[in-house]
């Protein structure tokens, strides 16, 4: 937000609400529909889904500090509710804003809605980044990168999560773990 004039960040921050959550609280369950968007100002949250059974459950992303996110799935035909939900890995500070009260200042706030529509693109570049990496690098260069962004990693959420994550078992990250460090 740093092209936007004082005026605009004032009119954003009129309608967000900085809220505590601890690690394993819940931002968002499945099958509630949410009409809110989050900004983390710390902690580490995770965007899970299962499979279609429901026995198994899947970290389709994980974000952190000054992320954006909301459950897009949510933003479409209101029959249609989300199998999605975000939990808090972390002890975690959020900003939540509802998203009808954001589109309703970007109509009227153009510097908002070029905001929106930068935070839009990014998002679709992460999502595009994120397939690109499972399909076209291995699991040790997808553990490598995610060390990258956030190197405290192992010791801040569990093993099972970040194999989650890197789309293998725990038994293969820590394979990939020994075989690293051992270097």
């Amino acid at each position: 937000m740093n092209d936007i004039s004082e005026t605009s960040i004032d009119s954003f921050s009129s309608i967000l609400k900085e809220k505590e959550y601890k690690s394993g609280d819940f931002i968002k369950t499945k099958d509630v529909p949410s009409k809110n968007f989050y900004i983390i100002e710390s902690g580490i949250m995770a965007n899970f889904t299962q499979d279609i059974k429901m026995e198994k459950e899947y970290i389709r992303s994980i974000m952190f500090e000054k992320h954006i996110f909301m459950d897009v799935s949510d933003l479409g035909n209101d029959n249609d509710i989300s199998t999605d939900y975000f939990k808090c890995l972390t002890n975690s500070k959020l900003f939540v804003g509802d998203i009808k009260d954001l589109m309703s200042l970007a109509v009227k706030n153009q510097e908002l809605l070029v905001f929106m529509h930068k935070v839009s693109q990014t998002s679709i570049h992460l999502i595009t980044n994120r397939l690109d990496r499972l399909i076209l690098l291995d699991a040790t260069e997808r553990y490598q990168i995610l060390k990258k962004r956030i190197p405290d990693i192992d010791n801040l959420i569990p093993q099972y999560q970040i194999a989650s994550y890197l789309n293998i078992t725990p038994v293969q990250l820590s394979r990939i773990r020994k075989k690293m460090y051992s270097r």
